[in-house]
């Protein structure tokens, strides 16, 4: 009779989904209050060979990657979510050229190239089970594409506090 063997892995903790720190170079602002985030999937495209018996799918040579989305509170004066706000219109078409200059910082402007002012970079560090830094991400040329809108109450019987979401397109 056969005797089956299965290696046991190295390290044998589940990773936990509350151990992680998260920061945006461009948005100091928002790294302490960040609450939730993702690690986008990735998808690779797969064109398809066609022959007269059937079509073959082959490799693509193009990368997707899904939305970057980060929750986190709003703080009392809003200073996270404006910063993320001001980004959006920065990028988007503001009413005149100040409200983009102003949203690059003047530490910037003389060193960085136009295009890259756009963009910033992000970095997620997952915890082990010692909340010792286990893995580092980094998201490469990140820029807010939608931040969701706030809904005030009077209803609430709790203090509920604003919790804001807000989406990115990363290069890498």
């Amino acid at each position: 009779m056969a005797t089956l063997t299965c290696p046991i892995p190295s390290n044998i903790n589940p990773l936990s989904p509350n151990g992680f720190q998260f920061s945006i170079s461009k948005l100091p602002e928002v790294n302490f209050f960040c609450q939730t985030v993702n690690i986008p999937g990735i998808t690779l495209g797969a064109p398809e060979f066609g022959t007269p018996f059937m079509q073959t799918p082959i490799p693509g040579e193009t990368l997707t990657y899904d939305t970057l989305n980060v929750q986190f509170l709003v703080d009392e004066s809003m200073t996270n979510y404006q910063a993320i706000y001001n980004w959006i219109v920065a990028l988007g078409f503001p009413q005149s050229y100040e409200q983009y200059t102003t949203f690059v910082s003047e530490d910037q402007r003389g060193i960085i190239g136009e295009l890259a002012k756009n963009f910033s970079d992000g970095t997620l560090q997952i915890l082990g089970s010692s909340n010792n830094p286990v893995k580092t991400i980094q998201f490469r040329d990140m820029f807010p594409i939608a931040i969701e809108s706030l809904t005030f109450t009077s209803k609430s019987e709790d203090v509920q506090y604003m919790i804001a979401k807000a989406k990115y397109k990363i290069r890498y």
